[in-house]
């Protein structure tokens, strides 16, 4: 399970993730509202991954545990 970093950069919200050295555009969250926050998300460039929904949206920047896709 890799570790990713979310960030805002004005209206875009984007992913670090540290073992591939990559940081690309968040195109798709699941959840995205105050109650929950999370599930599978989509970068730019179609990888896409999933971490377990938070009860709310986070402050950013925020780390989580990410895991790869099985679909």
């Amino acid at each position: 399970m890799p570790s990713v970093l979310f960030s805002e950069k004005g209206a875009e919200l984007y992913c670090y993730i540290a073992k591939q050295d990559l940081e690309a555009r968040v195109v798709r969250i699941e959840f995205d509202d105050a109650d929950c926050w999370g599930g599978m998300f989509e970068l730019e460039g179609g990888k896409s991954y999933y971490i377990f929904p938070q009860p709310g949206k986070p402050p950013f920047p925020v780390r989580l545990r990410a895991s790869k896709n099985a679909g």
